[in-house]
């Protein structure tokens, strides 16, 4: 019988695809597979990155605080301080160190004590939120559930807009756009005023980190009841997340000085949101430093001070944003040559303590493959809505 042989062409081909499974099978790497990688990513990422140092200062707060206050010249006014004692070196004596010092109206404050009670039993509900679970209670995605009754919603949102700061936003048109959402969420009270063609003009919700309450509480705590923290009117709530336990004595001023025709709608984040995102920034952070370094994760240090490490107010937004909308739209997260960082301001350098390169790969995974996304999927019953990105 005669015999048979291939044509050169199918015997070019099987034998490079038999070179291809040689290849691979003799180089590739032999290490953890993918699954395997992810979930060790996820591991390193459940420590909440930074959480550690903010729980220390509360607890300073809470045991070593004092609150005090002094009449100014002519009586117009009273000098509030906020201290904390210190030592300068271990044999020295303790002394008292500000933390916080504001002007406050004379009369709609009750007495330091009163302020210093109130502070203190801030301070016990925020570290008792934060405080660790019981093993197999710990699941922080399980408030995606219920973020949208915490906005006093029966239902999600149909459609809402996040809107950033980035210079990106500028000559984009886009201020019609963002104004045709059910729900549009601002950043650290970015000014509309003069850029209302861009980045709009509605705003439904102010996302803030506390640094933004204690500077407006700084400075208008002594003039405006209420505090002159709601740059969009005072129907439209604050939603802070609490980046240093110290301000929340501001939050107490400014609620104590507010008045029915001036009042102060804040609502603080969720400490499960917070330990969520916390969780999410430092995943995609782990994840770009191995990616761009080739070295172990557990070198991320090197190249991140995990004792302020943070995520941004606008990854935080746009994770409360998933959990009230059927459809999400992310307007200025990205960056280009030349843009200014916030459209708003003339910064242009990025703050070392978020990795906003990693931020961006997260919201391209949440438009592109969300079932990619990490700690998600740990929410009962919940399933990452439509996400779209706009330059």
């Amino acid at each position: 019988m005669k015999r048979r042989h291939l044509p050169p062409v199918l015997f070019l081909l099987a034998l490079s695809l038999l070179s291809l499974s040689f290849r691979r099978h003799l180089f590739l790497p032999r290490g953890p597979s993918a699954y395997a990688a992810d979930a060790l990513l996820r591991r390193l990422a459940a420590t909440d990155a930074g959480g550690d140092q903010v729980l220390a200062e509360a607890a300073a707060l809470l045991a070593n605080a004092s609150v005090s206050s002094f009449p100014s010249i002519g009586n117009h006014h009273r000098l509030l301080y906020l201290r904390l004692p210190y030592r300068s070196n271990a044999t020295s004596a303790p002394r008292q160190r500000a933390v916080s010092r504001l002007r406050v109206p004379v009369d709609t404050l009750p007495s330091d004590e009163s302020l210093l009670a109130a502070f203190r039993a801030s301070l016990r509900s925020f570290l008792l939120a934060r405080r660790p679970r019981r093993r197999g209670g710990d699941v922080a995605a399980a408030v995606m559930g219920e973020l949208a009754g915490q906005l006093g919603r029966a239902r999600r949102f149909p459609t809402c807009a996040v809107v950033g700061n980035s210079g990106i936003l500028l000559g984009s048109g886009r201020g019609a756009q963002i104004d045709a959402h059910d729900l549009v969420i601002r950043l650290n009270n970015a000014r509309v005023a003069g850029y209302a063609a861009d980045v709009g003009a509605k705003t439904s919700i102010s996302f803030v980190n506390s640094n933004i309450l204690h500077y407006c509480a700084v400075r208008s705590a002594i003039t405006t009841p209420g505090c002159s923290c709601h740059p969009y009117g005072r129907e439209v709530p604050m939603a802070m997340y609490v980046c240093q336990p110290a301000h929340l004595l501001d939050a107490l001023i400014c609620n104590a000085t507010a008045t029915p025709a001036s009042p102060f709608p804040l609502l603080v984040t969720d400490a499960r949101l917070d330990a969520l995102c916390a969780r999410i920034a430092k995943y995609y952070s782990l994840r770009q430093f191995v990616a761009a370094t080739g070295e172990p994760a557990s070198n991320w240090t090197r190249m991140h001070d995990e004792r302020y490490f943070h995520y941004s107010s606008g990854l935080q937004a746009v994770v409360m944003a998933l959990g009230v909308c059927d459809e999400v739209s992310l307007f200025g997260f990205g960056k280009a040559t030349g843009a200014k960082h916030h459209y708003h301001t003339n910064q242009k350098k990025e703050l070392d303590l978020h990795d906003y390169e990693a931020e961006y790969q997260f919201y391209g995974d949440l438009q592109a493959r969300p079932e990619a996304v990490p700690f998600l999927d740990e929410a009962p019953g919940f399933k990452v809505p439509p996400v779209k990105l706009y330059w």
